[in-house]
């Protein structure tokens, strides 16, 4: 994002519109990983050192104008449910219940990586 804010200013300075548009294209890129970096970080170090979970996932697909918004209810025995909005990564999820895995950071509690029999779902926003 540092070098987004200078490309930003260097296309200012020298009025050329090409070092503003990498700077922000590398600023849109750099907020969308401030956003979802975490969350990958933390799905990957829970499937690293803990066990999962078994319980049921809840997936739904609301309709948006452009696109599909995915959301999944997470359901653990002697947990409370869970549920978050994800995005799939290689897969079209289809509305339904399955059975999951379900893996939980272990300072909080709350489910960072859940998978089902076709796919990944992490978190979207912040855990």
């Amino acid at each position: 994002m540092a070098l987004a804010a200078v490309l930003g200013l260097v296309g200012l300075v020298v009025w050329n519109p090409i070092p503003i548009m990498i700077g922000a294209f590398l600023g849109i890129v750099g907020f969308a990983e401030r956003r979802a970096g975490p969350n990958l970080d933390a799905a990957v170090r829970a499937f690293d050192e803990d066990a999962p979970t078994r319980g049921h996932a809840s997936i739904t697909i609301v309709s948006g104008d452009l696109d599909d918004h995915y959301h999944v209810l997470l359901r653990e025995e002697s947990r409370p449910d869970s549920e978050y909005e994800f995005i799939p990564q290689g897969w079209r999820p289809v509305a339904g219940s399955y059975g999951a895995q379900i893996w939980r950071d272990r300072v909080t509690g709350v489910p960072v990586l859940a998978t089902v029999e076709h796919g990944v779902l992490i978190p979207r926003g912040r855990v």
